[in-house]
């Protein structure tokens, strides 16, 4: 075990571990706003809140040993463990989450501590050697080892310390997945699975396995690092694991191995075996490349294998062209598609908007004659995978791909048994889409029941002013960004080139890319007459601009007050005032941080909607408890700060305290 000293500060003189206020924040447990709070309120005196030891972007970075004693030294924040917990929250001057090198030379350090105790003051030939006697074949960290040596990049500290942080190198490994995935949202279809999907995943993984009795899972193309520990790690011991070649093999191999899940790449000529994959293997590809992918699963099963293949619904379900509807319908000649499962939204953490699919291949049943065989399919879109959602749904999947007598006794909540020729015949997509007015009648009945429960959760929090009435209420689809900009219902303004050096303390303020995420994002003022003077032709904001950028990540801030200066890469989009085309500023900008990221990615944003005579009550109503809620963060501040000062002020002997459940003293009842 190591000390506090040598988790947070980096031996042989190397920069100490660094965090952002956002980090101290989540080190101590308080919501960010606090963190700024304390560095604005304690500036000078004694127990000063520790200065930046450095900037990255204009974002200050400090000292995370300075923090954590502050922290306990002065009994901010919620975390008593703050000296040990830091390492967690913080990084290496030179560690970058972002890059994925980086992450792999991390992530072998934490295996290889696993199999030496620890790495810190290790001599750099005994890492060798311990790397080659983990891994003497280079199949998951022997090489990321050397390279990492190779570089002297020191982080073998930082990685014990966050391994005492976590309690563990599996606890390490999974804090380093997390971090890792929330850097990833530009990512898209190919990002996180949201957790009730990686739940169904894996659900209907293990159920698979065992109805087919497979000796061995297959983790295929596609899968990350997540999906493959939570599957392999809830088989039967006697099930074996392999990992098919794929783009992240060896960091799935290095989870695997940090979570003691044994690894075979010798697969049962003679036993069945499941395969998990996943479509887009790589964040970008096209529907072709999905499909492609997907046909390679299919063709690679021997005749007793399974598979389940999760990917977006316009790959999988949705309606195709024809040139490219070729490789899907390859799949249903071979009988080997056995479920396919239309998912609801949210299920894909950097494609929020986009309906995720589930396929399930097999081997047909008996000798069923081409035109007998049949598909189970079923529709989603409009259910929440709860616990019993997703049972009852693998249930009805693994019912359909027994015999015909196990489908005839079985009652489907879900699923329901298509003939696969007619699947072939069809056009369109594999499943109808649901009617309008069906889709709008479920999901109001839904909406409304759950805006009911969170009412009564709210309680006497919510204003007054609040007072949705339930009945039928006219619904507008959600449209294109694109389309309503050609359509003048909104239009793009550009952001203002501004060179650094015109930039100042005071003047108007000026709103950045970089800090679109924040509460209030400006990092700068410009004069106004420089600025009149150097752009003339510069439009400032007005009230009900949407702010917003297109990278790393799609993000966007509601401009309530206007009269601001939007700096490139920053853009504006403005809405129609005459026409809004169902849009509301805040509608936009929470959907605008659900949609894919990158060059030119506004123009296929998908953008919620609402009725013209419901967009003044609802940008209202969304007024009143902002302003609600403003005022309950200044009670819960204002009641810190006397959390603050109290506390102070008994410890310096300034006031005192009674008990008042103690019993009075017999002096007092006379």
């Amino acid at each position: 075990m190591i000390t506090a000293s040598t988790d947070l500060r980096e031996a042989e003189g190397r920069p100490a571990l660094r965090l952002s206020l956002s980090d101290v924040a989540a080190l101590a447990k308080v919501r960010r706003p606090v963190a700024s709070v304390w560095r604005t309120r304690f500036a000078t005196g004694e127990d000063a809140f520790p200065a930046p030891i450095t900037r990255r972007s204009g974002v200050p970075l400090f000292d995370a040993a300075e923090v954590a004693d502050w922290l306990i030294r002065t009994g901010h924040g919620n975390n008593p463990e703050a000296r040990a917990d830091a390492a967690a929250s913080a990084t290496p001057a030179d560690f970058e989450w972002a890059d994925e090198e980086h992450v792999a030379e991390l992530d072998a350090l934490i295996v290889l501590a696993s199999h030496l105790d620890a790495l810190t003051g290790v001599d750099p030939t005994e890492l060798r050697r311990g790397a080659r006697d983990m891994d003497p074949d280079d199949a998951f960290l022997t090489r990321e080892v050397s390279k990492h040596l190779e570089r002297e990049q020191g982080w073998t500290t930082y990685a014990d310390a966050l391994i005492d942080a976590a309690y563990s190198p599996e606890g390490a490994l999974e804090f380093s997945r997390t971090r890792l995935a929330a850097t990833t949202a530009a990512d898209g279809s190919a990002g996180a699975l949201a957790e009730t999907a990686l739940d169904l995943f894996v659900d209907a993984t293990r159920s698979l396995v065992q109805q087919s009795a497979a000796t061995c899972l297959v983790i295929d193309r596609g899968i990350d690092e997540s999906t493959a520990v939570r599957t392999a790690t809830g088989l039967a011991e006697d099930v074996a694991v392999s990992v098919a070649p794929s783009r992240r093999e060896r960091s799935i191999r290095r989870h695997l191995f940090g979570s003691r899940v044994w690894i075979d790449d010798h697969i049962d000529g003679g036993a069945p075996a499941v395969r998990i994959a996943r479509v887009p293997g790589v964040p970008g590809d096209s529907v072709e490349r999905m499909l492609a992918d997907a046909d390679d699963v299919a063709l690679s099963l021997r005749s007793d294998d399974v598979a389940v293949i999760i990917g977006p619904a316009r790959a999988l379900i949705d309606a195709l062209p024809p040139d490219v509807r070729a490789s899907r319908d390859d799949v249903l000649r071979s009988g080997r598609l056995r479920a396919a499962v239309r998912l609801p939204h949210g299920l894909a953490t950097a494609a929020a908007r986009e309906p995720l699919a589930l396929w399930i291949l097999g081997p047909t049943v008996g000798d069923v004659p081409r035109g007998d065989r049949v598909t189970a399919v079923a529709d989603l879109i409009d259910h929440e995978l709860t616990d019993a959602t997703r049972a009852d749904l693998v249930s009805d999947v693994l019912a359909g791909m027994g015999s015909r007598a196990d489908a005839m006794a079985r009652t489907f909540r879900f699923a329901r048994l298509v003939r696969t020729a007619s699947l072939l015949a069809r056009s369109g997509a594999l499943l109808p889409a649901r009617t309008a007015q069906a889709t709008s009648q479920t999901r109001a009945a839904t909406l409304a029941a759950r805006l009911d429960a969170a009412e009564r959760i709210a309680g006497s929090d919510l204003p007054k002013s609040i007072a949705p009435i339930s009945g039928d209420a006219s619904a507008v689809a959600p449209a294109i960004l694109g389309d309503l900009v050609s359509q003048r219902h909104a239009r793009i303004v550009p952001g203002t080139r501004l060179a650094p050096e015109h930039l100042g303390d005071t003047g108007l303020i000026v709103i950045t890319a970089e800090n679109l995420g924040s509460e209030r994002p400006n990092r700068g003022r410009i004069d106004p007459l420089v600025f009149a003077q150097q752009h003339p032709s510069a439009q400032l904001s007005r009230p009900g601009d949407v702010i917003f950028r297109t990278a790393p990540t799609a993000m966007a801030w509601v401009d309530h007050e206007g009269s601001h200066v939007v700096a490139y890469p920053a853009r504006t989009l403005r809405i129609t005032a005459a026409d809004p085309g169902g849009l509301v500023p805040e509608l936009v900008a929470a959907d605008i941080a659900t949609q894919p990221s990158g060059p030119g990615a506004w123009k296929r944003w998908m953008l919620r909607r609402v009725a013209p005579a419901a967009i003044a009550p609802l940008r209202s109503a969304l007024a009143d408890i902002t302003a609600a809620r403003s005022e309950l963060e200044s009670r819960v501040a204002n009641l810190d700060h006397y959390i603050d000062t109290l506390t102070a002020a008994v410890a310096a002997g300034a006031v005192t305290l009674t008990d008042r459940d103690a019993a009075p003293a017999a002096s007092d009842m006379q």
